[in-house]
């Protein structure tokens, strides 16, 4: 049982959704622009949590960080390498969610589909409940 998990570990790992999600982590991690927004951002949110936590924090200093902190996740979100890394991140995903469904319906336990069973067994694929 335990080779077969293996043998799926490494089927996934050799997966075109998977190399493609590691490629997107890898180009955008290395961007040197991006680290450079990652690493304001950051650190941001951490003065941010750090005025927040603080009892007498300043108000007007954590709305203009809130500003500040949307506006860089906003050019952040704008970025090709962004959407490429979402983009593969889904699509790995879905790929997951198909496999465990799979295996669920083997097993005879609820699929991501037959989670969202009303009852009716009128258009059912078998959800078996």
């Amino acid at each position: 049982m335990i080779e077969l998990a293996r043998e799926l570990g490494l089927a996934l790992a050799n997966s075109c959704e998977f190399t493609q999600m590691k490629q997107a982590q890898s180009d955008f991690e290395q961007n040197e622009a991006i680290a450079l927004l990652m690493q304001e951002l950051n650190e941001k949110r951490d003065r941010l949590i750090a005025i927040l936590s603080d009892e007498e924090g300043d108000d007007l200093e954590a709305v203009s960080l809130t500003n500040d902190i949307d506006r860089l996740e906003a050019q952040l979100k704008e970025s090709p390498l962004y959407s490429e890394l979402v983009s593969a991140q889904s699509a790995f995903s879905a790929l997951l969610t198909a496999v465990n469904d799979e295996i669920n319906a083997c097993i005879g336990a609820e699929t991501s589909t037959s989670r969202s069973c009303s009852g009716d067994c009128g258009g059912c694929g078998g959800c078996k409940h």
